[in-house]
């Protein structure tokens, strides 16, 4: 660990790009472009474990998936010291990056809030936030049943309640 401010997680590591050292980046962020103002990010299997690399490169590339990072880390040269990073998160510094406008959130908010219907019965827990291309999915994990995906749209999610620590979703039948 080298660093002492709040990371936020920006994507994974999925594989290597060529010989050269290069690492091909699933973003997890609503816009992969940050990646090139950045000029330092973080890899670790968490953010307590972390470590710096600067970034000598960054291009973005279309892929079956979205847009791909595809980057050139400092100290990161050979390919089998690329495929060390792999399944890797990536991180950045959150002063790094752009200043949230109201109503935006970091996907990383969300984890651990509770989830609750329209009559405040407890749901379950926020474990995780997929990104998909359509829509943003909160995965739930509910007490003695199995977790439960829930679209983060108008339809179904009613309130988010940062100072609450609660998410209210109206769930139509089926859902849960």
């Amino acid at each position: 660990m080298d660093h002492l401010a709040p990371l936020r997680e920006m994507g994974r590591i999925v594989q290597t790009h060529g010989i050269g050292g290069e690492v091909k980046i699933a973003p997890e962020t609503d816009d992969p472009a940050r990646f090139q103002s950045l000029k330092t990010i973080y890899v670790g299997s968490n953010s307590e474990s972390a470590v710096s690399f600067d970034l000598l490169s960054v291009r973005l590339q279309p892929s079956k998936f979205g847009i791909t990072v595809v980057a050139k880390l400092s100290g990161i040269d050979r390919i089998e010291d690329a495929e060390s990073l792999a399944k890797l998160k990536v991180y950045a510094l959150e002063s790094d990056l752009p200043a949230l406008e109201d109503g935006e959130f970091y996907f990383s908010d969300l984890i651990d809030m509770v989830v609750v219907d329209l009559q405040d019965e407890k749901i379950g827990t926020v474990i995780d936030v997929i990104e998909g291309r359509g829509q943003n999915i909160l995965v739930v994990q509910r007490k003695s049943m199995p977790d439960v995906m829930i679209p983060m749209v108008d339809e179904f999610i009613v309130e988010i309640d940062f100072d609450a620590n609660q998410i209210q979703i109206d769930p139509i039948e089926g859902l849960l």
